[in-house]
């Protein structure tokens, strides 16, 4: 025989690349690339007499829906169901849906969302472009404070050469941005005032913008350290708080064209939840908070393609809740936003390795790798060097390298 036959396991960017390899002529790309992508959508809590319509409007387009036998009864009020179908599938399905009752339209809208919502592909930083999915950014963190969780505060003797130094070996090892902070936000810690606040950012900051040539962030949630930092040459905001402390933040940030970080905390420092029932769930209820925060950005003159989400790691949740987050970052990314993960150090990570804080490196690297696999694009992390080099080689393995793929 003079064939032979393989199956072709494929991620979804190279699907279209290997049409093009194969001259397929780009209207047959064009036709085809949907139906080559396989989405799982799983539905929970959906009206059971939903699941029935949902499932047969499936098999009529050559997709399915997998509900429990006791759907079929109506036994139950609620199920949960699983829809199979490829991307070509769903385009003709949404249509459907919205037009039927018991609340398909709703899950039709949001099927919408996550798998056809415009995604933010680059964002401006400075004087730098940051293309979203090239590659895992990684951004340094320098604590200007002498109680950080992380025991790396730099505040005390000698504390702005100090955090010039760190900064510049932080460049040198890879370091795609630079956040400095002033003010702790470890369990337990106490807000600190305007003045302490600008005492430690502001003279680093001055000298920052001169000796390092990658942007550099400041996270504070004062709208009047943001002001100054802003007119000095910082180049993005990182807001603990989501812009819910002070309603001039969102002025000064949209005034000044900036891109922010909008973390998702309850109160805006760190800590575990008050008690173990407070999230319904954690994915969803971080999802609802963005869907507002994104939305009162937007309507208070923020650019869309300048909002960058974080799901808050360490700040009101336990270990279970983190490693959800982590596991589930896929669910933030269909909002179409950029996504950081803050995971470094963090108290989840010493209490699975019982290790100390200066000990975790290797569980930060484990935790941002995963990140890197759910398709974070931005890891804050203490231990650049280390953390650049294992992302860098994982890049390799889960980053699409064609340009030309949508």
């Amino acid at each position: 025989m003079n064939f032979r036959i393989r199956e072709l396991n494929l991620k979804d960017f190279e699907k279209q690349k290997i049409l093009r390899e194969l001259s397929v002529h780009p209207i047959g790309i064009s036709i085809m690339k949907d139906k080559m992508i396989l989405k799982l959508m799983k539905v929970e809590g959906i009206d059971t007499r939903a699941a029935n319509i949902l499932k047969q409007e499936c098999l009529s387009l050559g997709g399915d829906c997998a509900i429990p036998h006791s759907a079929y009864n109506l036994k139950d009020e609620r199920v949960d169901c699983i829809i199979i179908g490829t991307l070509s599938i769903y385009k003709k399905l949404i249509p459907k849906l919205k037009l039927q009752p018991f609340g398909l339209k709703i899950i039709a809208e949001e099927l919408e969302r996550i798998l056809f919502n415009e995604k933010i592909n680059k964002t401006k930083i400075g004087d730098k472009i940051f293309e979203w999915g090239k590659k895992t950014y990684i951004m340094g963190i320098i604590n200007l404070t002498p109680d950080s969780f992380s025991e790396d505060g730099l505040y005390g003797e000698n504390f702005i050469d100090n955090a010039i130094g760190l900064a510049t070996l932080m460049v040198e090892w890879g370091a795609d941005l630079i956040d400095i902070g002033g003010e702790s936000t470890r369990p337990g810690s106490s807000p600190i005032s305007y003045e302490e606040e600008r005492e430690r950012v502001i003279p680093v900051l001055k000298r920052l913008v001169k000796e390092i040539d990658v942007p550099i962030s400041v996270d504070t949630y004062k709208p009047q350290i943001a002001k100054e930092a802003l007119e000095i040459g910082a180049s993005l905001i990182n807001d603990t708080h989501a812009l819910r402390f002070d309603n001039e933040m969102v002025k000064i940030v949209s005034k000044y064209n900036v891109p922010i970080i909008l973390m998702h905390s309850i109160d805006g420092r760190g800590g575990k939840p008050p008690n173990e029932n407070y999230y319904k769930d954690v994915i969803l209820d971080i999802k609802q908070f963005f869907y507002e925060r994104i939305e009162y950005a937007f309507d208070n003159g923020i650019k869309r393609e300048n909002i960058i989400l974080d799901p808050g790691i360490g700040f009101g949740k336990g270990v279970k809740d983190n490693i959800e987050i982590i596991k589930n970052i896929s669910v933030f990314k269909s909002l179409g936003q950029p996504i950081l993960i803050g995971a470094s150090r963090k108290s989840f990570i010493g209490e699975i390795l019982s290790l100390p804080v200066y000990e975790r490196v290797e569980g930060t690297i484990a935790a941002c790798l995963k990140a890197v696999e759910e398709g974070v694009d931005i890891l804050r992390v203490h231990d650049v060097k280390e953390v650049k080099r294992a992302v860098k080689m994982y890049d390799e393995f889960v980053r699409g390298k064609d340009e030309n793929i949508s």
